[in-house]
């Protein structure tokens, strides 16, 4: 049996339970993420219309 190695969490990632984050290190983040462009419903619509139509795309099957 093949085994593989751990993948090691990032400092201060978000993702990784138990690990804590601190407010000012929240807001930052949200302040970030919120300078990169968002989908406007429409965008996020076709987006997923041709994600469903896409015949490698199979979690989509199950719509």
């Amino acid at each position: 049996m093949k085994t593989t190695k751990p993948i090691k969490a990032k400092e201060n990632s978000w993702t990784m339970p138990g690990e804590p984050i601190g407010i000012n290190e929240f807001k930052a983040g949200i302040k970030e993420a919120e300078k990169s462009p968002f989908m406007t419903l429409d965008e996020l619509k076709k987006s997923v219309e041709e994600l469903k139509k896409a015949k490698s795309c199979n979690l989509f099957n199950l719509i």
